[in-house]
């Protein structure tokens, strides 16, 4: 039952305002940003904190947001219409998007990418190994859309890497590039990719089980 008349439809308005304010973010929010950056954390005032700074600041952390908490709002759309595990799908995404707003984190080991590594090929194997099967499990179809909301994190973590590389700005590439923040990056990305690959390798061998 919704909670909210017409929520579905809410949460698909909603999910697609954000997923339009991640691309003209890149023109509304991200210019201030760098220039902020360029005079050194400071606004056009030369103060650290004012009216400026606070609609520059709002205005960034909407577009950093605004990819994944689009895609939450149409996966738990999509859940509530299909009566899928709504609950899981919302707090699954919720839980990783509070971690992922963790600014910066250590550099990993080796091991990390090793390790995580391994599951990612495991994963791929799975979904590539066996027939693919379709099934009507509840719980099946939550964990094939978890998947797909993992798959949709990880495309918004790749362009960020292109962002943060300078790849659409090679007049820029001389400059020093924060390592913590590419560290941070691909280290989210990997994990990612490997709950993206794990969920549809488990949802196919759910599907697999239950055909059997």
């Amino acid at each position: 039952m919704n909670v909210l008349p017409n929520g579905n439809r809410l949460l698909i308005v909603l999910g697609g305002l954000l997923l339009v304010y991640a691309f003209f973010g890149n023109y509304v929010a991200l210019p201030g940003y760098l220039r902020f950056l360029s005079r050194g954390g400071v606004s056009e005032g030369g103060n650290a904190l004012d009216l400026d700074v606070v609609v520059g600041a709002t205005k960034t952390i909407m577009w950093m947001f605004s990819f994944q908490l689009g895609v939450l709002c149409l996966a738990i759309a999509h859940a509530r219409k299909y009566d899928l595990l709504t609950r899981y799908v919302a707090v699954g995404g919720g839980a990783w998007l509070v971690l992922w707003s963790w600014p910066s984190l250590p550099v990993p080991p080796a091991a990390f990418y090793i390790v995580f590594g391994a599951f990612l090929l495991a994963g791929i194997g799975v979904v590539l190994s066996g027939k693919i099967e379709t099934s009507n499990d509840r719980t099946t179809r939550t964990i094939f859309l978890g998947s797909l909301m993992f798959f949709a994190f990880a495309t918004w973590e790749v362009c960020g890497l292109g962002t943060t590389g300078r790849l659409l700005h090679p007049d820029e590439s001389q400059e020093p590039l924060a390592h913590n923040i590419l560290v941070t990056q691909s280290s989210k990305l990997m994990v990612e990719f490997v709950l993206a690959w794990g969920l549809l390798a488990l949802s196919l061998v759910r599907s697999r089980l239950i055909h059997d």
